[in-house]
């Protein structure tokens, strides 16, 4: 299941990548100053976010204006964290809100069918017969 990449994201994704190559650093520094979880992932980020001919020059001609500092990079990815976190318990909270409704609603139909039944034994046609219409 694949979701979509903010503007942000892939602004931070692709400042990476360009950190990566421009800095001459190893993919594991990379990884571990911005809590990727695996190497793979700065890989793909490359592939995704930098053109052919960016890596072939290895981000030369890239200006720095263009790029997070360092700092900004871990304190956006530390809100994204946080908002993250925030959007678990708020998530978390729904389906609980949502269990406790389908509970009520699953009570009500077989409290429906329950009282239909007893209409049933007392003479009293509730249900449709199913078949064709005359």
């Amino acid at each position: 299941m694949s979701r979509r990449v903010n503007k942000q994201e892939r602004a931070f994704r692709r400042s990476v990548a360009i950190e990566y190559m421009q800095s001459g650093k190893d993919r594991q520094e990379i990884c571990l100053k911005y809590g990727l979880k695996s190497q793979a992932t700065l890989s793909n980020w490359v592939s995704c976010y930098l053109t052919p001919y960016e890596i072939e020059t290895k981000c030369v001609s890239l200006h720095p204006e263009e790029l997070y500092s360092g700092e900004d990079m871990i304190h956006k990815a530390e809100e994204k964290s946080e908002s993250q976190s925030a959007r678990i318990e708020e998530l978390e909270k729904q389906v609980k809100a949502l269990e406790a409704k389908l509970k009520r609603s699953e009570d009500k139909n077989l409290a429906l069918n329950v009282l239909i039944d007893i209409a049933e034994e007392q003479g009293i046609r509730v249900r449709k017969k199913s078949g064709v219409k005359q």
